[in-house]
């Protein structure tokens, strides 16, 4: 088990790295990027899931999901 400390380092790493100011869409364990699981890039199930969380929380209708849908992790 990690520490506070240990567990809030590579967040802390990508909020402070002046070399990751433009990195976005990436996944990073222990202050890496890495691959992400394959299901993460799978866009289907990501819509599904942006429009099933949307319609809980009231934010969206079907056709807005399109335009708010982020890209897959890149790596």
């Amino acid at each position: 088990m990690k520490s506070p400390a240990q567990g809030a380092a590579t967040s802390i790493h990508l909020a402070s790295a002046p070399e990751l100011e433009q990195v976005t869409g990436r996944y990073f364990a222990n202050r890496h990027a890495k691959k992400s699981s394959e299901p993460s890039y799978d866009q289907a199930s990501a819509a599904r899931l942006w429009q099933v969380s949307a319609d809980l929380v009231g934010l969206t209708t079907a056709g807005d999901v399109a335009e708010q849908l982020p890209l897959a992790p890149k790596i």
